[in-house]
């Protein structure tokens, strides 16, 4: 998908844009999922739970009612998602009757489980908007740019390995890496701004 801002993205949402619906499920999708299965929603009910986080977000005439002033983008999706995904769960409730039940279903309970849910969602929101970033550059430069970079960061092999591999010299994967990573830090910054 090509670089459009996240702010974009939303008006397009706002203004009722199909494009700018299919564009938010694909971005955010990953972190619904994720969020719902922290929540206790089980696999075969994460489709309803990204249904119903989208119909939430974009309802007729009250399309999209972050505001920006009252708190981060990704607090309030946070927020949304987990509303959705205890009202699918309060759907269950006639098939659980305990506490010890919504535990063995997955349902996260103590403080400890929540606090590393909140860490885990802080955790994949910052490697979501890598991997976004990563994907804006990628069409930016060569293919032996981004699997030198690929290889050397996301997979930390040595760069001798990666030279190689890639039948390149190592100085060649060294300036591959420095070129990629210099290019991904303003655009990561960018995208965080915009989700903050």
């Amino acid at each position: 998908m090509p670089f459009t801002t996240r702010r974009t993205i939303l008006e397009k949402v706002k203004v009722g844009c199909q494009v700018g619906w299919m564009e938010f499920e694909q971005i955010y999708r990953p972190l619904i999922e994720l969020r719902g299965r922290d929540r206790g929603i089980q696999t075969h009910e994460l489709d309803d739970l990204v249904q119903h986080v989208l119909l939430n977000l974009f309802k007729s005439k009250t399309v999209y009612k972050y505001d920006k002033t009252k708190g981060r983008f990704r607090d309030y999706l946070k927020t949304v998602i987990d509303r959705r995904a205890f009202d699918l769960i309060r759907k269950r409730k006639g098939k659980i009757s305990s506490f010890d039940e919504l535990e063995n279903n997955g349902v996260l309970i103590s403080s400890e489980d929540f606090e590393k849910s909140e860490q885990r969602w802080d955790n994949e929101w910052h490697k979501h908007i890598i991997e976004q970033a990563i994907e804006i550059i990628r069409p930016e430069v060569s293919p032996a740019t981004y699997e030198a970079f690929c290889m050397s960061v996301l997979e930390n092999i040595q760069g001798e390995t990666v030279a190689d591999t890639l039948g390149i010299s190592l100085e060649s994967v060294y300036v591959a890496k420095h070129r990629f990573i210099k290019r991904l830090k303003p655009i990561i910054k960018r995208l965080e701004e915009e989700t903050t």
